[in-house]
């Protein structure tokens, strides 16, 4: 053990992260080998998918280098533990976070989400996909995000073309978005996102309720999905 442990003192950081970035995704096995170890995975881990909604904070003061959060399988979470995750701690985590996913997270209101919104000045994606209780408010809170460049809202039900125009609005940066089932956005919502959005290359807007008079405003570089 102790020569193991004198072998390990002479790696230096960027070796230890060259030979991490070797492994395959199971890397339980190299956390459990020394604190150094664990240290270094700690800070160079990319992405996190949170299971129980009692570890997030802990995970996010452990992972703080995070790029992209997935909460997608923790669909109880609300306002009040996005408040206190953000209050506690040194939210570090926050300044790098690109990539937010709450796909069936029904469980959050448009006050958290704008909380989470607000605290990520580098997010450029976010799936709120299945909030099917999600509307103009929740649209409103995601259209803070001035820097995001992918947004899928499939299902999110309650969202019209009010919530629509604050996003295309707010979020004149978008270039992917996936509106699949948002039942209540028309071709006045649609026409306006592609007046606002210039930088749009993918709208899927299947099982909408619009004509093609509003496809024709979609300029011909846009990868347009509309369902049979």
């Amino acid at each position: 053990l102790m020569l193991s442990e004198s072998v390990f003192c002479l790696l230096t950081e960027d070796l230890l992260i060259r030979v991490l970035e070797k492994l395959g995704p199971d890397r339980k096995p190299w956390r459990l080998v020394c604190k150094e170890f664990l240290r270094v995975e700690s800070s160079t881990r990319k992405k996190i998918r949170i299971l129980r909604i009692e570890f997030l904070l802990g995970l996010l003061e452990k992972f703080c280098n995070i790029e992209t959060l997935d909460l997608s399988m923790c669909p109880r979470i609300e306002d009040g533990a996005v408040s206190v995750v953000l209050s506690q701690g040194s939210a570090s985590w926050t300044r790098g976070l690109r990539r937010l996913v709450l796909s069936r997270a029904t469980g959050l209101g448009h006050v958290g989400l704008e909380m989470l919104i607000r605290a990520c000045p580098m997010l450029e994606g976010v799936d709120v996909s299945h909030c099917w209780g999600y509307g103009d408010r929740e649209a409103a809170a995601l259209s803070c995000a001035g820097r995001l460049r992918e947004l899928n809202m499939d299902k999110c039900l309650g969202v019209t073309d009010i919530g629509l125009a604050k996003i295309a609005v707010g979020c004149g940066k978008l270039e992917r978005l996936s509106l699949k089932w948002c039942l209540e956005i028309s071709d006045l919502g649609i026409d306006l996102l592609c007046k606002k959005c210039l930088d749009l290359k993918f709208l899927d807007v299947s099982y909408l309720k619009v004509c093609f008079v509003a496809f024709s405003r979609i300029k011909d570089c846009i990868s347009l999905l509309i369902a049979d």
